[in-house]
């Protein structure tokens, strides 16, 4: 009888800390420092010096000489955005973006959730001569912004638990919400009304509403929204718009194959 392989025998060491050392530096979006990261991960200062100089060498990671802290750069962001085949929800969510905002004439967004964080994949900007404007690979808070609460709303419910286990609310503005149990009634709420809103619960003075794009299967693997300043995106005209967002995500959604609940 032929002896069976040990999993520990196809282990690379060096390649398993570099890829210990991305995931950690996936969950601190902020960065770290060298002295950091050995302490998190237990390493040897050899080895974390030798990997991420290799990584940072090959612009997967960036260093930030004054305040010496480490970061994902966006070639490792563009490769974790490429696993889910962004192109083909860009290209499907696109045209539909453009007629949302000549509808509403507000800043489109379309986002993705990556892991604890949400990453924005691409926008069409307002007609209005003031608008937000983010840059392609931006990410954002899940529990403060409609992107992140739109998907959330929609996974299974074990899975929105496991991603939000652990996790700290972090509060941006006096909207915010920063309960676990709170969130979690709101993302019902969310549901249940086929919408999200952001009422200045991540940047004071900003508004945005948004809704799920789902997949075949019927599982939520994007949002879109709009975000405006409060004057041009008041609570009176929450409902009506947001009504309005959830029905050109669900033409994207029918382009992805979705059939409905």
């Amino acid at each position: 009888m032929e002896k069976s392989e040990s999993k520990s025998t196809y282990n690379v060491p060096n390649l398993e800390r570099g890829l210990l050392i991305i995931e950690l530096l996936a969950e601190h979006t902020q960065g770290l420092t060298l002295s950091e990261i050995i302490e998190k991960l237990n390493i040897s200062k050899t080895s974390a010096f030798r990997i991420t100089s290799t990584l940072i060498f090959k612009n997967y990671l960036q260093k930030n000489e004054s305040t010496k802290k480490i970061t994902l750069s966006r070639k490792i962001l563009t490769l974790g955005i490429s696993s889910i085949n962004e192109q083909s929800i860009v290209e499907m969510s696109i045209d539909v973006m453009r007629a949302l905002r000549d509808d509403l004439k507000e800043s489109v967004m379309l986002g993705v959730l990556l892991g604890t964080k949400g990453t924005i994949l691409e926008q069409v900007s307002s007609s209005y001569p003031v608008k937000l404007f983010v840059e392609q690979g931006t990410q954002f808070n899940l529990h403060s912004s409609v992107g992140g609460k739109s998907i959330l709303a929609n996974l299974p419910e074990d899975e929105t638990n496991n991603i939000l286990k652990g996790k700290t609310l972090a509060k941006y503005t006096d909207n915010t919400i920063t309960s676990i149990k709170e969130f979690k009634e709101h993302l019902k709420k969310v549901k249940q009304i086929g919408y999200a809103i952001d009422n200045g619960e991540d940047i004071q003075g900003i508004h945005c509403i948004g809704a799920p794009i789902f997949n075949e299967q019927g599982t939520p693997v994007a949002a879109i929204w709009i975000t405006a300043p409060h004057g041009r995106l008041p609570h009176s005209e929450f409902d009506i718009k947001g009504k309005t967002i959830a029905n050109y995500a669900m033409q994207i959604s029918t382009k992805l194959g979705y059939l409905g609940k």
